[in-house]
């Protein structure tokens, strides 16, 4: 088995005596070597009481995994709330602070957000939805500090990333929904992929794999729809330059559609594996994400928990 370094051995034998942290459960078999990166994803939800239930009980869990089959971070995909109740200006500060506390307060692990459109372009004040996200969501993980840096884009501090034993970590604002300005959708699509590119650049030789994440399903499900084609395509196309010049597993990892997704869109970069997670509700937990760069048949391998019981939220 390949080894974790010791940092992050450490973390995660500390993690795994947390004081208060429920029954420990067994952590899923897995046949030959160990993953260089194991994480959690989850997105579009909490939307209503039962889901947010449901999502405490789920957080619940994952800190209750042994170190074995803990995963080093959670990462949260976006759209925190109904997009109904977000164009219908039901949104209330309590909408954003209820999220933080579900990942910072109710969990030790490292946790990261991207933003969704729920919360920021989709209401009828997208600059009160972003000043909530920024007073209680930017900077998550600085409440459970992981064992590696995080950088943050100087232009646009939501976008993050770090590497955490090979594997290169990006998160970026890349949203759906109402476009309510065009100048600014069109920038943030550039500064996004400057952000992939000045990463795949600066970890081109420590990197053995990557994964970026986002709110937006820039590409449809099954065959691509024009509006979805028209409205994703400078970021697309860009996007997918960049990741085949990169030339390792790349993981384009995002929330938006609600069905559970798994293909290779990109012809032009085959390298791209992308997956739209379940929306988080009782019948789906968060996924958990292993990362095997050195296979080039399955790099990425994914634990829904469907099937477990342990992970059947209670009603």
């Amino acid at each position: 088995m390949i080894p974790l370094p010791h940092h992050l051995a450490a973390f995660a034998v500390a993690l795994g005596s947390a004081a208060g942290a429920p029954t420990a459960m067994a952590a899923p078999a897995d046949d030959g070597p160990a993953p260089a990166l194991t994480f959690t994803a989850m997105g579009c939800g909490p939307y209503n009481a039962a889901d947010m239930a449901a999502a405490r009980f789920y957080m619940e869990r994952e800190n209750a995994l042994p170190a074995g089959g803990r995963s080093a971070f959670v990462v949260h995909l976006g759209d925190i709330c109904a997009g109904a109740d977000a164009k219908a200006g039901r949104l209330t500060e309590a909408t954003y602070s209820d999220i933080r506390d579900l990942l910072v307060r109710r969990n030790t692990l490292p946790a990261y957000i991207v933003p969704g459109d729920n919360e920021w372009n989709d209401r009828p004040d997208p600059d009160a939805g972003w000043a909530l996200w920024s007073k209680h969501l930017i900077d998550t993980e600085t409440a459970n500090p992981p064992a590696w840096e995080t950088e943050r884009q100087d232009v646009r501090g939501e976008n993050f990333a770090f590497v955490a034993n090979g594997v290169l970590v990006i998160g970026i604002n890349l949203v759906g929904g109402r476009i309510h300005d065009h100048a600014e959708w069109l920038r943030r699509f550039g500064e996004d992929n400057d952000w992939v590119e000045a990463q795949f650049a600066e970890h081109r030789a420590d990197a053995r794999a990557a994964v970026v994440c986002c709110q937006a399903n820039v590409v449809g499900q099954g065959k691509v729809k024009p509006a979805v084609n028209t409205v994703f395509l400078p970021f697309r196309k860009r996007f997918g330059e960049l990741a085949a010049e990169f030339g390792k597993p790349v993981l384009f990892l995002h929330a938006d559609g609600h069905v559970w997704t798994v293909d290779n869109p990109w012809s032009d970069a085959p390298n791209i594996t992308r997956v739209q997670v379940d929306r988080l509700e009782p019948r789906f937990p968060p996924v958990q994400i292993r990362v095997f760069p050195e296979d080039a048949e399955q790099p990425f391998r994914f634990d829904r928990r469907l099937d477990d019981p342990a992970w059947k939220a209670p009603k």
